[in-house]
């Protein structure tokens, strides 16, 4: 392995481990573990990583690796963990539509991570997102029914949070 796909490495680990909210502060734990880098190529590297700055629960924010499995196979040949969510987005905790609009409520910092899976989705529901720190805002089109919103997410979002807007959103209203 190369010395570029070894640092590579040490940066994920090092970001899925720890509270990282600047480059300086990453460089200096990379230095003690004996990768002394520019600031440009600590920025190509969280660039190729596909990082982005979410905010943190202590108040600032911090770097996680949003999608490590589409840093091209010649960067990084080992499966790598993630500080984002897998397939099923475990930090998801709610789902409320609101017309033509899906509000997705997650654990603090994972807003960005899941707007990010959300935009490369390639379907017809979703016409865009907006993430906050702990909310995402879904922009979906006009033909799609709740029902069919839940059905297309049922593997993508934790089966509890479908079926309680299964619930909350399916069920008719029975009239006494």
């Amino acid at each position: 392995m190369s010395r570029r796909q070894t640092r590579l490495l040490a940066i994920v680990e090092i970001l899925s481990n720890n509270r990282i909210g600047s480059q300086d502060e990453l460089s200096r734990l990379l230095a003690a573990r004996g990768f002394k880098v520019t600031q440009a190529t600590l920025s190509r590297d969280l660039k190729a990583l596909k990082t982005t700055k979410v905010a943190a629960d202590w108040g600032g924010y911090r770097y996680i690796v949003t999608r490590p499995g589409d840093v091209p196979e010649d960067e990084i040949y080992e499966s790598i963990p993630s500080t984002a969510q897998s397939d099923t987005h475990p930090a998801v905790q709610s789902l409320d539509f609101s017309g033509t609009m899906l509000v997705i409520r997650t654990l603090e910092g994972y807003a960005s991570g899941l707007a990010y899976d959300l935009d490369r989705l390639d379907t017809p529901y979703i016409l865009g997102t907006i993430a906050g720190a702990d909310t995402v805002i879904v922009v979906l089109a006009e033909h799609a029914s709740h029902s069919e919103i839940l059905a297309y997410f049922q593997n993508f979002f934790p089966q509890k949070v479908i079926a309680t807007a299964i619930d909350t959103y399916c069920t008719p209203v029975k009239k006494s």
